[in-house]
């Protein structure tokens, strides 16, 4: 995607209801829960058919193939168990799944259970605009909303941890505070690298960015691996996407655990021409990379203020600990 058309997506971002809706969560009044790729909320049909959803995703795209594979296969997946959980809790005889854009061009999914005592089962929830609630079904269920709501939210939680999550590769691009200690320290072999990193990390700087999606929180470059693909290859395909950069040399340095089972991959690297890393680094532009900056590790580490995720917090630390990370 080039970056005009980044910049046309964010500029309509500003005015977006979805938008609005996304950036309120848990303050929103119709709130239920969110999840990696969406935010979920009861939505205009809850009053008409109990359990129904309104899933928004917290990307302001138009149409789901705007989305890049990885997230496109996690968003499905999300829908999935969504659409798994309102079933369960509501013992629904169908399920309306429907996409629309026509009226607020943001991607959103409208997620509506059809029941065996309905009055007109043949017929749309928009061809039933003009019937009463309490028109729409033969017997009306006595389980309150708020009730019927917590249980799919339960449910859902209940599919989402008994599924295993994605994998991703991600990068340390790390070099002395320092200037002139840089070009020896980036011609040292990557173990070399990480032994000093770990016995003075005050005097070393990361180079990361802020991500223009989801939480806009700062992060390592890298990404989820696609299906089939290894980690080392995920990794330089990733770092080719967010940086135009090449990689010249990897180490594995941890790898982050969440449940019992691994999920990432973490490496100090180095891009071809390591020389690269002693100046302001000149990179690709990328419509997912809102700015990246060199940042001290020491700041990473001690995070005042809690400025950084606790996934990159925890990355940091155990690569000067040199051990596996458990904080996802």
């Amino acid at each position: 995607m080039d970056s005009s058309h980044s910049q046309h997506t964010q500029s309509l971002g500003a005015s977006c209801a979805l938008c609005q809706l996304v950036a309120l969560k848990a303050n929103h009044p119709d709130f239920i829960c969110e999840l990696p790729h969406v935010v979920i909320t009861r939505g205009p049909f809850s009053k008409r058919w109990p359990g129904a959803l309104q899933v928004t995703s917290k990307r302001h795209l138009r149409d789901p193939g705007q989305l890049k594979y990885p997230h496109f296969i996690h968003t499905q997946s999300e829908l999935y168990a969504i659409e798994n959980a309102i079933r369960r809790s509501t013992r629904a005889h169908h399920m309306n799944v429907v996409k629309f854009g026509n009226v607020v061009e943001h991607l959103h999914w409208h997620l509506i259970p059809r029941f065996s005592n309905e009055t007109h089962p043949q017929k749309t929830p928009w061809e039933l605009a003009d019937v009463p609630p309490e028109a729409l079904f033969h017997t009306s269920s006595t389980q309150p909303l708020d009730l019927l709501y917590a249980e799919i939210a339960s449910e859902l939680k209940a599919q989402l941890l008994a599924a295993q999550p994605p994998y991703f590769s991600t990068a340390f691009f790390v070099r002395p505070l320092e200037q002139v200690q840089q070009s020896i320290f980036l011609q040292l072999p990557l173990t070399e690298q990480h032994a000093a990193i770990r016995a003075q990390p005050d005097v070393f700087e990361c180079f990361l960015m802020q991500r223009n999606y989801l939480d806009f929180a700062w992060d390592t470059f890298g990404g989820e691996i696609d299906p089939g693909e290894n980690p080392v290859d995920a990794l330089k395909r990733e770092l080719n996407e967010e940086l135009g950069w090449a990689i010249e040399r990897q180490l594995e340095v941890t790898r982050q655990w969440s449940n019992g089972m691994i999920r990432g991959f973490v490496y100090l690297t180095l891009p071809e021409g390591g020389s690269l890393l002693q100046n302001t680094p000149a990179r690709s532009p990328c419509d997912e990379v809102k700015q990246a900056a060199w940042i001290p590790l020491k700041t990473l580490l001690d995070n005042p203020g809690n400025i950084y995720s606790r996934p990159l917090r925890g990355r940091a630390l155990a690569l000067v600990a040199g051990h596996s990370d458990f904080s996802l």
